[in-house]
C-alpha cells in the first residue's frame, strides 16, 4: 500500500509536538488508510469471556465498518466471524446478543456451524463446494479472560509476545474468574484519534473531572498545586514501602511496540485513603483474585491505540474505544467484579459505576467539544503541554504507522 501524495504533503506540513492537521480528524479517505494500514491488524478488546459462557452464546461487535459476531462453539473455543451471508451479504445475527444452535441467515436460509463453516444452503449448482463459502474469520486471542480479536489475523502481531511483558502486573486480580456486572456504551461524535488523544492525558482532569481528581492524587501533584507534589510524593513513598512489603509490585512496564501495537501496564496510588475508585473511597464490591486487603492501589494499561484497562482491588474496568467512520467513535465500558459476586448484596450497580461513568460522560462531552472546534474554518494545530507527553507520543507513532512502507 503506497502512500498517497496528499499524505506525504499532510506528514511533512506536521510539527512534532502537536496535534494534527484537520484532515486528519474529518477525511473518511484518510480513515480507510488508518484500517488498511494498521487499525485492521492491531488487536482491540471486545469483551469478555464470561459473556458467553456456554455453547451457543455470542454477541455482536461493530467496529471499523465490520459487524463481527463473537461465539463460544461446542469445544469450548472463541470464534469471531464476519456478520455477512456468503450467499448475497446479508446480515445474519440481527441481536446485538444471544444463544443460538446455527448462525442462521433468513434472508435465503443459508446456516452456519459455530465455526463460521456452511452447514446447508439449497439448491446451489452442483459444481459449488460448500467448504468454498465459511464466513470470513477473524483472529481470536485470550488474555486474562479478556477476548482480543483482529480484523486481519494475517498481518496481527503475534499476542503472546506483545503481552509477554504486562502480563505480571494483572495476574493477582485473575480477571478470568471475574464477570460483567455492568456495560455501558458512549457515542461520541468525533474522530477516535481525539478520543485517544484525551485519554493520554491528564492536562484536562483539573479542570473536567472533579471526581476523577479526588480518586487520584497525582492530578494535584503534576499540576503543582500547592503542596500537593511534596504531600503526595511523601505518601507514594510510605505506600510503596507498604506494597514491597506485601511483595506486590509496583511502578511501570516498559512501554513495547510489537509490529506497531504498542502495550503498557503499571501499578502506582490512588488518594491518601481511596480503597478503591468510587464516591466515598471505600469498597464496592468483593476482593479481586489473590488480593487480601485494599491496598489504595489502581493498575492500569492499554493494548494498542483503542483498548485500555484499569483494576482497583476490588473491580475492574475494560474500555475500548471503536471508530465507527471518520466522524463517530463509540466508547464501550464493562465493569468487572468476582465471579462468585452477588448483586444487590455484594456490589450495587449505581455505586459501581459512578465514577468512571461520570468521568466517561464528561469525556464524551470535552471530547465533542474539541470535534466542533476542529472542524471548523478557524483550527490550526495547537502544541501540546509538558503534561500531554503520551499523547505527543501517540501521534509519533501514529504518523509513523500512516508512513511506513508497505
Amino acid at each position: 500500500m503506497s502512500t498517497s501524495p496528499r499524505l506525504q504533503e499532510l506528514v511533512r506540513e506536521h510539527r512534532r509536538g502537536g496535534s494534527l492537521a484537520q484532515a486528519f480528524y474529518l477525511e473518511k479517505e484518510l480513515f480507510e488508510l488508518e484500517v488498511g494500514r494498521f487499525l485492521g491488524a492491531h488487536w482491540m478488546l471486545a469483551g469478555h469471556v464470561g459473556q458467553i459462557p456456554a455453547h451457543g452464546d455470542y454477541f455482536v461487535v461493530e467496529a471499523l465498518g465490520a459487524s463481527l459476531i463473537v461465539v463460544r462453539s461446542a469445544d469450548g473455543a472463541i470464534h469471531a466471524l464476519h456478520n455477512v451471508c456468503r450467499h448475497r451479504g446479508s446480515r445474519i445475527c440481527e441481536e446485538a446478543a444471544g444463544r443460538t444452535a446455527l448462525l442462521r441467515c433468513r434472508y435465503h436460509g443459508w446456516s452456519y456451524r459455530l465455526d463460521g463453516k456452511l452447514a446447508a444452503w439449497r439448491h446451489m449448482p452442483e459444481a459449488l463446494n460448500k467448504s468454498d463459502f465459511a464466513l470470513r474469520r477473524c483472529g481470536v486471542a485470550i488474555f486474562e479472560g479478556l477476548i482480543l480479536i483482529t480484523l486481519n489475523p494475517a498481518q496481527a502481531p503475534d499476542p503472546s509476545t506483545l503481552l509477554q511483558h504486562v502480563r505480571p502486573y494483572w495476574e493477582r486480580y485473575e480477571l478470568a474468574s471475574c464477570k460483567v456486572a455492568a456495560t455501558r456504551v458512549y457515542a461520541i461524535q468525533a474522530n477516535w484519534k481525539l478520543a485517544i488523544e484525551n485519554n493520554l492525558e491528564c492536562y484536562h482532569c483539573l479542570p473536567s473531572h472533579p471526581e476523577y481528581t479526588a480518586a487520584n492524587a497525582f492530578v494535584r501533584a503534576d499540576e503543582k498545586v500547592a503542596d500537593a507534589p511534596e504531600a503526595f510524593a511523601a505518601y507514594q513513598k510510605s505506600w510503596q514501602l507498604k506494597m514491597q512489603a506485601a511483595s506486590t509490585g509496583t511502578g511501570r512496564s516498559e512501554s513495547i511496540a510489537t509490529d506497531g501495537q504498542l502495550c503498557r501496564a503499571g501499578t502506582w496510588p490512588l488518594a491518601p485513603g481511596q480503597l478503591t475508585a468510587s464516591r466515598d473511597g471505600k469498597g464496592v464490591a468483593p476482593l479481586l483474585g489473590r488480593i487480601a486487603a485494599h491496598d489504595e492501589s489502581v493498575t492500569t494499561g492499554c493494548i494498542g491505540f483503542l483498548s485500555y484497562m484499569a483494576a482497583m482491588c476490588d473491580y475492574a474496568i475494560v474500555v475500548t474505544y471503536i471508530p465507527q467512520n471518520a466522524t463517530t467513535t463509540k466508547a464501550v465500558l464493562y465493569w468487572l467484579v468476582r465471579g462468585d459476586a452477588i448483586e444487590g448484596r455484594d456490589y450495587k450497580v449505581p455505586d459501581l459505576v459512578w465514577l468512571w461513568d461520570e468521568t466517561t460522560k464528561q469525556d464524551k462531552s470535552i471530547i465533542e467539544l474539541n470535534a466542533a472546534g476542529v472542524a471548523s474554518r478557524a483550527y490550526v494545530p495547537g502544541p501540546y503541554s509538558l503534561l500531554e507527553g503520551m499523547t505527543a507520543d501517540f501521534i509519533d507513532r501514529y504518523l509513523a504507522l500512516m508512513t511506513e512502507p508497505a
